[in-house]
């Protein structure tokens, strides 16, 4: 596992070494067998100049031990609280937690030694990351259990859910941070981590192969459009499907993120029903008629939202109008097929982008509309983004060469919806 090391990671443990007791069990040597660290001694960030230029071996994760590591029962009692400040999170688990559900799977889950020091690392230098996996362990549970899953089953749910984003703590922190724009090939960095975290796990024969696959594919879409290895359908175990659908649901359960409704995650779900596994929004039902999650007053402004329906219709118009047929290569066919997706959807749900004034005219005439509308507008922006980060990842030539000048781009169609959406 030492090809998972590396300085980010060394920095976060050789620093909580100054603080907690950090203990080398064995000797650790260089790849070309250098002895770094003698067994016995304290770790803390005095060695971290002497370790950070060599590959260990074993990684530290193998070789060193933490006092008041994390277990299963650590594990549950942070559930319990987590679950305990949160009234959404408290009604979900209310659900299936009659018999004690969430206490029995998390106390059954299997925790490699080296797994429990490095989701202690995470608990005290990666907080964020760290709270994040317990919501959803909690999301991703429920969802296991309405799906008809066993108790097995829901076990490799939730430890996949446990450590789907422990590749994270692999990455410069920098990047994770709210504020931080990041750049091509910083994104770069953020989609590897699925993989990461999967190699990770493989190290464990212990651990069945489903959790470090769920692991792998938890941000695929059933459309293809995902990352790391752009699975389509039945190719995404259902596990995974559980994974990607608590990602998203996350957000309208954690604090960070206060804006996001029932209403919202009902169309983000909808409109995004090719991309997601069929069933979920059914299960997430329990949450409708919760006041709590009610639409924020204040949050539909009237001239804000028909600025997002004239450019939406815009994006469409000026991909239809910029974008040549004649010279169609796999960077327009995926294009095209997004946006052609996008457009059914957005017609099936009563706003067809070719008559944004038809829409306009309704938010007149019906002003109760207005809350209904949106979050669809914000998720079909959200669906262009996307779209333009998926071009990035998958042709970073393209969106390097056409941020400016769009006249004299040969891909015309891709510069000016980069333009659009960076100023919108």
């Amino acid at each position: 596992m030492h090809e998972l090391q590396d300085e980010h990671y060394l920095r976060a443990v050789t620093e909580l070494g100054d603080t907690r007791k950090i203990v080398a069990d064995r000797d650790i040597y260089s790849q070309s067998g250098i002895k770094l660290v003698a067994s016995g001694i304290h770790i803390t960030s005095g060695l971290y100049e002497r370790l950070v230029n060599h590959k260990m071996l074993p990684s530290l994760d193998m070789a060193l031990s933490i006092e008041n590591m994390l277990d299963p029962k650590a594990i549950l009692q942070d559930v319990l609280d987590l679950i305990q400040t949160n009234d959404k999170l408290k009604k979900v688990a209310d659900a299936i937690d009659k018999d004690r559900y969430y206490r029995r799977i998390i106390l059954a889950i299997k925790l490699p030694a080296p797994l429990a020091f490095k989701l202690t690392v995470a608990r005290e230098k990666y907080c964020h990351i760290y709270q994040h996996s317990m919501l959803l362990l909690i999301i991703s549970v429920y969802l296991a259990r309405r799906d008809g899953m066993n108790f097995q089953e829901a076990e490799w749910v939730a430890t996949a859910a446990l450590f789907q984003d422990i590749g994270l703590l692999h990455i410069d922190p920098r990047l994770l941070e709210p504020s931080h724009v990041m750049s091509a090939d910083e994104r770069r960095h953020l989609y590897a981590h699925p993989l990461t975290a999967y190699l990770l796990l493989c190290g464990f024969p212990e651990l069945p192969r489903h959790i470090a696959d769920a692991v792998l594919e938890h941000h695929e879409r059933m459309d293809g459009s995902g990352y790391p290895r752009g699975l389509h359908g039945e190719k995404i175990s259902r596990y995974g499907q559980i994974l990607a659908v608590a990602e998203l649901a996350a957000k309208m359960f954690d604090a960070d993120h206060p804006e996001m409704s029932w209403k919202k995650l009902e169309v983000m779900l909808k409109l995004n029903s090719r991309r997601y596994g069929q069933g979920f929004i059914g299960y997430l039902n329990i949450l409708r008629d919760d006041p709590a999650v009610d639409e924020p007053s204040g949050s539909n402004d009237p001239e804000c939202l028909v600025a997002q329906v004239r450019l939406i219709a815009k994006l469409f118009e000026d991909f239809n109008q910029h974008s040549d047929p004649s010279c169609r290569d796999e960077v327009f066919d995926f294009a095209q097929t997004r946006l052609a997706g996008l457009r059914l959807e957005l017609f099936d749900a009563g706003f067809d982008p070719r008559d944004p004034e038809g829409l306009i005219q309704l938010f007149t005439d019906e002003p109760e509309c207005i809350s209904e509308y949106a979050p669809l507008l914000n998720e079909a922006l959200w669906r262009f983004k996307s779209l333009v980060l998926a071009i990035s990842r998958h042709w970073p030539e393209e969106i390097k060469n056409h941020d400016r000048q769009p006249e004299k781009s040969e891909r015309a169609w891709l510069n000016e919806m980069n333009l659009l959406l960076l100023a919108a």
